[in-house]
């Protein structure tokens, strides 16, 4: 009876499990980005692609010098092309504010001194790169670092994934390595360290944007293999070196949850779930001649304006 009961406490711990991860799935994450007129076309271009939300993000956009909005948004994000006095006012705005915000440039040049106090300098990162890759790289992690909704954001932002997966497997290979070297009691940290690495699986799952279904369990299945396997291995290499057994436990631990992890995520990678619509955040709209928000054009060119968007749930531009 005492077996039934615990085997049904930890079924109930793993649907926990899978819906803790299915909430932080759907965290609300609402992000204002402020473009630099001077920013270089390449690098507006490959953050407007890389910030269409797959999910229920909401991405405001606007040009540098509209006055930003702090209230009720997780990140800011300023694109740089140099243009001093705007970035420095902006990226001041936010982090006066206590709001998190990120600079992105193709120069360190491109992103002016603050002079803020330490307290203030906190909520300010660069992500700063002339490469497309490195770029949308540093971008990513600015970003998982600027909020704590991981997987939300790596949910909405194909970007993020791989970063987000990777400090997900990290976090949960260390505490199992921990695990395997404070095991006083032989086998009594097997079944945690199989827990971490379920709870791992399905953050992972909601990193790529597939919340609790049926359909979960045969990488549940698979996660509970593994850890047995793992269990046996560390078993046979702690007879081979008994000298060197906590090691041995720590390494098992470490190099299997990392193994798990990789597994989940190219297991996802391959069944990801793509956006729905691609939408444009910049457009360029024909204004009226009584407009007197507009250059003038030269004979015969078209009166054109750039406008910028809200990108709603799923690419709905609002």
């Amino acid at each position: 009876m005492a077996a039934k009961k615990l085997s049904m406490d930890r079924l109930r711990g793993v649907v926990n499990m899978g819906r803790e991860a299915e909430e932080n799935m759907g965290e609300q994450l609402h992000l204002d980005v402020l473009v630099d007129p001077a920013a270089a076309s390449w690098m507006v271009c490959a953050i407007r692609d890389a910030l269409v939300p797959t999910r229920d993000a909401i991405v405001d956009v606007n040009e540098l010098g509209v006055p930003p909005t702090a209230a009720g948004i997780d990140v800011g994000i300023v694109i740089s092309g140099g243009s001093e006095e705007l970035v420095r006012n902006a990226v001041r705005y936010f982090a006066g504010a206590r709001q998190h915000v990120i600079v992105v440039a193709q120069s360190s040049l491109d992103v002016p001194e603050t002079h803020l106090p330490a307290k203030l300098g906190q909520y300010v990162a660069e992500a700063v790169s002339s490469e497309h890759g490195p770029l949308l790289d540093r971008f990513a992690n600015a970003l998982l670092d600027a909020t704590d909704k991981d997987v939300s954001c790596a949910a909405n932002f194909v970007f993020c994934r791989d970063v987000a997966t990777a400090r997900l497997v990290s976090r949960c290979a260390a505490r199992n390595a921990f695990m395997g070297v404070a095991d006083f009691i032989p086998g009594a940290g097997m079944p945690l360290m199989t827990m971490n690495q379920l709870n791992l699986s399905f953050d992972i799952a909601a990193t790529y944007g597939h919340g609790l279904s049926i359909g979960r369990a045969p990488e549940v299945a698979t996660v509970i293999l593994a850890g047995f396997a793992y269990r046996w291995a560390g078993r046979v290499l702690a007879r081979l070196f008994p000298a060197l057994s906590l090691l041995v436990r720590a390494g098992v631990a470490y190099g299997g949850t990392l193994v798990t992890g990789r597994m989940l995520a190219s297991h996802f990678t391959e069944t990801i779930v793509a956006p729905g619509r691609v939408v444009e955040v910049e457009a360029e709209v024909t204004v009226p001649e009584e407009d007197d928000d507009w250059d003038a054009p030269e004979p015969g060119e078209e009166a054109v304006r750039r406008v910028y968007y809200t990108i709603g749930p799923d690419g709905v531009v609002a």
